[in-house]
């Protein structure tokens, strides 16, 4: 497969990556590049724009924390595809994830941050005190968390797991739910979904998700953990 055909694969997988892991389903994107081909396309949407504005498929994008992965942008940046660009067409990709907004913008998070402690410093606490796990409003939304498990189960979309499963009527319906837009990127015009935006996960895949800020996207833990175990794969 020639390096062409490579990127063209490429963009290919992005439209369905993108769409859902953000819900946004980019057919004119698709349409234009099964017509004119990955490259052709890329080229395309690497022309710089006049009035600097922001196209739906890139909104959505930022708005789910994965710009700087899931774009035609970083593709082009990628070390085996810029030798097909030129070096206009990469200062133009490199301009446009350089303005993303900084919380969009993967960072890693210590592992005895991901939960952070919320109890002041200068107390003395016994060993097993009260921790305080932060999730927003949407998912201690009683309704919207109903609406997310009547379509997806109350099984971990990651790793599969079922607390009924393990631990009989005691862990019958528990599970967490994520949501997956990152708060930073929620602007005033956002309404949730939940049957789209919010998912069930476990407590330990919950915590992973949320090792870096933004979190990562479901897709992107579900492929670490299925690539750390062989043949394990979500029901």
């Amino acid at each position: 497969m020639t390096l062409e055909e490579q990127l063209h694969q490429e963009m290919l997988n992005l439209y369905s990556r993108a769409g859902k892991e953000t819900g946004y389903w980019g057919n004119y994107y698709l349409r234009s590049v099964k017509n004119h081909g990955g490259l052709a396309t890329a080229r395309k949407m690497l022309v710089p724009k006049k009035n600097q504005k922001i196209d739906k498929g890139l909104q959505a994008l930022i708005d789910a924390g994965r710009a700087d992965e899931l774009s035609v942008e970083a593709i082009a940046l990628r070390p085996e595809f810029r030798p097909l660009f030129t070096a206009a067409e990469i200062a133009e990709a490199s301009n446009r994830i350089g303005a993303l907004p900084s919380n969009t913008i993967k960072t890693p998070i210590a592992p005895e941050s991901i939960f952070p402690e919320v109890l002041p410093e200068s107390e003395t606490y016994a060993e097993g005190a009260v921790r305080s796990i932060v999730v927003n409003a949407y998912e201690r939304d009683p309704k919207a968390r109903a609406a997310c498990l009547v379509k997806h189960g109350s099984r971990c979309a990651i790793c599969s797991m079922s607390f009924e499963e393990q631990y009989g009527d005691i862990g019958k319906g528990f599970i967490h739910v994520h949501h997956k837009k990152p708060l930073a990127a929620i602007r005033s015009e956002y309404s949730i979904n939940p049957k789209i935006d919010l998912i069930p996960v476990c407590p330990n895949c919950h915590a992973m998700l949320h090792s870096s800020n933004p979190p990562l996207s479901v897709e992107k833990l579900k492929m670490i953990y299925e690539s750390r175990n062989p043949g394990s794969k979500a029901k």
